[in-house]
């Protein structure tokens, strides 16, 4: 009997696991993992932008891989509210931006929130655990062509409040080319 359990509890514990990994950018290019981690608004979808051009959409736990090219750039998401950061990336190099849900009124309200992986450990670990163990949304080049759209109006909307917050000097996130990951083996090994 036990030779039977341990190999269909071996299996049970490893489908629980895709194997994915952070995976570096293409040469030239820089990489950013929007990801979402709390459990609060779960079925309401936030919708991610990179300045006027929609990056995707999903809800609950999960996160989006985008690759970009490197230097400054305005990320936004869209709930019931907009909320936005700046970012200046690197070639080469691996960003993570958090998706926290906050209460609204009617639905959930976005903040999104860089992370430092030098000073925020914890998170890091979070969102490698959520890789391993979950493909990130993925969309056909049609699907976003569409979005982008369909987001047209939206799209002028939040690039008119961005503006309207840098006018009045209000508070913006930034994501400086210093906030990048290293892989913790590759850390290690360096020491």
């Amino acid at each position: 009997m036990k030779s039977f359990l341990f190999p269909l509890l071996s299996l049970l514990l490893f489908s629980f696991s895709t194997g994915n990994e952070i995976a570096p950018p293409a040469e030239g290019k820089a990489v950013v993992y929007f990801a979402r981690t709390a459990s609060m608004g779960i079925l309401i979808n936030f919708s991610y932008f990179d300045k006027d051009k929609f990056i995707g959409k999903f809800h609950g736990h999960g996160y989006i891989r985008y690759e970009c090219e490197p230097g400054e750039h305005v990320f936004w998401a869209k709930s019931e509210n907009s909320d936005f950061i700046t970012a200046d990336l690197e070639a080469g190099k691996i960003y993570f931006v958090e998706a926290l849900p906050k209460m609204g009124g009617l639905k959930a309200r976005v903040r999104l929130m860089p992370v430092n992986p030098a000073q925020d450990v914890k998170m890091v670990k979070v969102i490698e655990s959520m890789v391993s163990k979950k493909d990130g949304e993925t969309y056909t080049a049609d699907y976003l062509q569409t979005e982008n759209e369909k987001w047209k109006d939206d799209i002028q909307k939040g690039m008119e409040r961005y503006q309207e917050m840098v006018t009045k000097q209000e508070k913006i996130e930034r994501l400086s080319k210093e906030m990048f990951y290293v892989k913790a083996a590759a850390a290690d090994s360096s020491k």
